[in-house]
């Protein structure tokens, strides 16, 4: 992937981008630790410790899931609901504690979960429903709840890069978290933007008025915790890797692959407030 968006003047320690306490929102479980796992460990050395929290990690009932839903969990190996909430939630904590980072899981359930919303990839991968909007706002509303929640947090959202509508809701909830006079930074999701990278040079166009110039954080003495943690998340990882045999492989070539001579860096754009009408 050719980087056109490089200004390495912005390249600092991670306490540049956030003053207080980070809150890293995580629209599944696994999101964070795949897409800034390195900029999480960091700060968690610095202090105070960061929060992840996962949007997207409602309970439902083995009754009302979809056929969708149910092939989604055959892919995991995984069968009935119960199964699911326990292993991805110990995969969370696992990696939370590679991390050194606290974690929040909200009652918001996952799309695949969400009735016949979205009942297909096409679906999933697509442009998010009138009715699911307001899910935004809700969002926003629930972070700024938390009991680790001040007036100086930092909060980090998924770019959208690959469009699945989970991202983006959570992606459309730090632009209203932005226009209430919060620092958010948006991640580069992945690993979408590793097989898909057109993926992310069409959602930063898409944005163009709405994100401020990259920031990167150089996270090369993290590194390998960020590895040990996507690697927590043992029933996700061959379904998002399926395209490579070599997941450290491509993990490693995917965060060199801006400035090798800098090694691992990870990526985040200021998400602007919308200007007064």
């Amino acid at each position: 992937m050719t980087d056109t968006h490089r200004n390495f003047a912005c390249v600092g320690q991670p306490c540049e981008l956030a003053a207080g306490r980070a809150v890293f929102l995580s629209s599944h479980y696994d999101d964070v630790a795949l897409s800034c796992g390195g900029t999480v460990a960091l700060l968690a050395e610095r202090g105070p410790e960061p929060v992840i929290v996962t949007i997207f990690g409602g309970e439902v009932t083995d009754e009302v899931l979809n056929q969708f839903a149910r092939w989604k969990h055959g892919r995991w190996g995984l069968t009935d609901m119960d199964s699911v909430r326990e292993q991805r939630q110990a995969e969370d904590t696992a990696a939370a504690h590679i991390l050194r980072t606290g974690t929040r899981w909200l009652g918001i359930p996952d799309a695949i979960y969400r009735g016949e919303h979205h009942l297909s990839d096409d679906e999933l991968y697509g442009e998010v429903q009138a009715a699911e909007l307001p899910l935004a706002q809700l969002i926003a509303d629930e972070v700024q709840a938390l009991p680790e929640w001040s007036d100086t947090s930092t909060v980090f959202v998924p770019l959208g890069a690959g469009r699945h509508v989970d991202h983006q809701l959570v992606f459309l909830a730090g632009r209203h978290l932005a226009d209430r006079s919060v620092q958010v930074l948006a991640y580069e999701d992945c690993p979408y933007v590793i097989h898909t990278p057109l993926a992310l040079e069409t959602r930063l166009a898409e944005l163009s008025d709405c994100l401020g110039a990259p920031r990167y954080v150089k996270i090369a003495s993290t590194f390998e915790r960020k590895l040990a943690a996507i690697e927590a998340y043992a029933t996700q990882v061959p379904v998002l890797f399926r395209f490579t045999s070599d997941v450290r492989g491509e993990l490693t070539k995917f965060g060199q692959r801006m400035a090798p001579e800098l090694g691992a860096v990870e990526r985040f754009w200021p998400v602007l407030p919308q200007a007064p009408i």
